[in-house]
Order: structure tokens, then sequence, then C-alpha cells
């Protein structure tokens, strides 16, 4: 069970501070660290005395942020301390508490933090953060290498939101900290309760954004491997390796080598029609048409994280889908597609009640270019599913990521 963690700062919070607190509390998250880093000492210690007090009617852990004499003198059983304080006051403070975390950066301060002797880290930004406005988040790569690296929990931090947070996981963490979600939502019951939910689920929305298709036609003779690196380095969060005339230890082969490219950048690999083969290689799903092996059958079958997604073409399709245990569905072909001339089309009208009949995303896909990408707009697709505009352009980083930016004017 994933942890969800809530950081104060009270300068975002437009209501009663402390009635905010009790809010939250009242929702059980696993815990909230009072982080209000522009206090003195001693005006810090009564706030966190009154929050303290809140916590613990309430069962749930309080962690006290930046200042250890304070939290001693509370008796504070959990406290975290930024790097630099941990290097003057060494290790030796840590051993007073119960519970001592930090936050990291990179892998070398992760080996730092790991050598005085912390019970937890969290590792950030992630993703861009309206904290940190203009600074690029350090990615899930950055993430998988942090959690990777160490046998401590390790917590994502930075834009954190339901879209995103299965992706958090699913590379390693072991919960999420949010803070202006909390402090700033009018209704935080409903926002807990959403992110709670997205923990839930095997994949985020916004993974779906940049959904990229090989084709070894759209290719031609250039290396496939060196295009699904250019595409992950152009911003794909997702790509579907297929591969319709490989044989079954070829097709695995391949999908080895892309699941190991896919992975270094924090990218998903989902295999076409072959759950086997994807299995066999630690690829993250399959994607099944409507002809293929049931989904309900291949879910009876797989580990919990696998991830499974369907073509539907009607509403009945979509609604089969989901309750079978689908995650996200392939809707197409919204325009006529070079790459399978005879697709159904599906109208807008038509995607847009397919998208709105199931809970799942719905990706829309069939000869999507970034000349028409835009009227897909106000259909409720979570993204595109591309293949000739990305493995068909000359520069296939470049396309990917122009995809990617306009991909995101249709959510």
């Amino acid at each position: 069970m994933s942890e969800l963690i809530c950081i104060t700062n009270r300068t975002l919070c437009s209501d009663d501070f402390l009635g905010r607190i009790e809010q939250i509390a009242q929702l059980k998250p696993d815990r909230i660290i009072l982080r209000e880093k522009d206090l003195s000492d001693s005006d810090y210690a009564s706030l966190a005395e009154q929050v303290m007090d809140i916590c613990r009617k309430y069962s749930v852990i309080c962690t006290l942020h930046g200042h250890p004499e304070a939290a001693l003198r509370l008796g504070a059983k959990s406290v975290h301390l930024p790097l630099p304080q941990l290097r003057t006051t060494g290790g030796d403070i840590l051993r007073q508490f119960h519970e001592t975390g930090t936050s990291c950066h990179s892998l070398d301060e992760l080996k730092e933090a790991e050598q005085y002797g912390v019970s937890y880290v969290i590792a950030g930004h992630i993703f861009e953060t309206d904290c940190k406005r203009g600074l690029q988040g350090r990615g899930l790569s950055f993430l998988r290498d942090m959690c990777a690296n160490t046998q401590l929990p390790v917590y994502g931090i930075g834009g954190i939101s339901a879209d995103n947070l299965p992706s958090v996981l699913h590379w390693g963490a072991a919960g999420v900290c949010v803070m202006s979600g909390c402090m700033q939502q009018p209704e935080p019951a409903d926002y807990l309760q959403n992110l709670r939910q997205a923990a839930e689920m095997r994949i985020g929305r916004n993974e779906l954004l940049l959904y990229a298709i090989t084709d070894r036609g759209c290719i031609g003779q250039r290396d496939l491997y060196s295009a699904i690196e250019d595409a992950c380095k152009g911003g794909a969060a997702i790509v579907q390796l297929r591969e319709k005339h490989a044989d079954t230890n070829a097709l695995i082969e391949t999908a080895g080598q892309a699941a190991a490219i896919c992975h270094r950048y924090g990218v998903r690999l989902i295999v076409n029609d072959d759950w086997k083969a994807a299995l066999a290689v630690g690829a993250d799903g399959v994607h099944v048409g409507i002809t293929d092996a049931p989904v309900a059958e291949i879910r009876k079958q797989v580990p919990d994280g696998f991830i499974i997604g369907a073509t539907a073409k009607t509403i009945e399709q979509a609604q089969l889908a989901e309750a079978s245990g689908a995650d996200y569905l392939g809707v197409g072909a919204v325009f006529p597609s070079p790459t399978k001339k005879d697709a159904i089309r599906i109208t807008p009208e038509q995607f847009r009640g397919i998208a709105g009949s199931v809970r799942i995303p719905a990706v829309a896909i069939g000869g999507i270019t970034k000349e028409n990408i835009t009227a897909l707009h106000g259909l409720g697709a979570a993204g595109a599913a591309v293949v000739s505009a990305v493995f068909g352009a000359a520069d296939i980083e470049r396309a990917a990521a122009e995809m990617k930016r306009l991909a995101g004017g249709i959510v």
C-alpha cells in the first residue's frame, strides 16, 4: 500500500490554517509534515504543539521539519531535517528520534543521507511545479534511479497529481508528498480521495498524452532501437512495440531490447497482441485488439501491475473492456490512417460517447498528425496514439516533442 504524505505551507492556505490541518488529519493521510521554514524556533514550537495535538487526536503521524531542538522539547518522535542541517548536526541527533527523514536531489545526496542513518528520503522535484516555477522536473528516470539504489523508502514530490501518481508508484516510490493541493483545494476530502483512487490505477492519464507506436515501414532503413530511443527523448511516455510479422523468438528478442531502452528513460513499453512475450521480457503491458485474446482471460494470468490496453469502437466494447480489467482504451480511427487503410472510422460524436461511457482513459488513434490533432480538443481523449507522425519523421525526437506539446492542447 502506497503512502500519502501531506506537507504544510500556511502561506498557501487562504482559510484558517489549524482548521485546515484538522480537516486534513480527519482524512487520515499517512503523515503530516509541518514545514514552515520562515518561523523562528519559538514560533515554530508554538505552532507545532498545536499541530501535534490535532494529529494525535486522529492518530496521524506528525513529522516536524527543520527544528530538531524544538522537536526534542515537544517530545516529537518523527523529524525531517534537510541535508545541510544533517551536515552541521551530524547523525547523533537522529538517534534521539524514532523516525528521521531528509530530502535528496541526486544519487550522491542519497548515499550521503544513508550514511547519516535516516529512515526515509523524499526525492524531487519529479514534475514541474508552481512551487519551483520555471524549473524542469527531474523526471521519472531520476525517481527510478533513486528507488533502485537504496533500501530506504523513497517518496516522490513535486507536481504530483492524480494523473501522474500511478507512474510515480510504478517506478518504485513508496508513496507521494503533496503540498499545494492539500493547502489550497476548497474540498480537501475530494482531493485526497482522487489521489487515493489514482494510487490503485496501473497507469496515469499523463502517460497516455503521447503514445508512440512503432512501425518498421515508417522507420525505413533506420535502426528500430535508435528510433525508439529518440521517441523517448522527445517525450513519449509510453511506447507500443508493434511487430506484426515477427515470430515469438524474434519478438521476445526485440521487446527485451526495447524495454531496456524505454525503462532507461522512465517510459513504459507495451507489446502489441502478445502478452506472453511482454511478460517474458519484463515489458509493462500488452495492447489487444477486438479479435485478440479477451482482456478478462489475460487479466487472470498476469501480475497485478501488468497493464492491459484494449481497442474499442463502440460503447459496448468499451464497457466490456473496462469490466474485464482493461486499464485504457485505444479508440479510432479518428482520421484516415496511412498504416491501416481499411480501419473503421470513428466520428467525433462516437469518440465522445465512448470516452464518456467509461472511467478508464481513452486514447485517440488513427491518422493523427500535427496538422489535425487540434480537432480532437473537447472529445475527452486522454492523449493521442501516433505512428507515422513520430516514427515517419526525419527527426523523430523533435517530432515527438512537437506532438506531445500539441497533445497537451486536446486534453
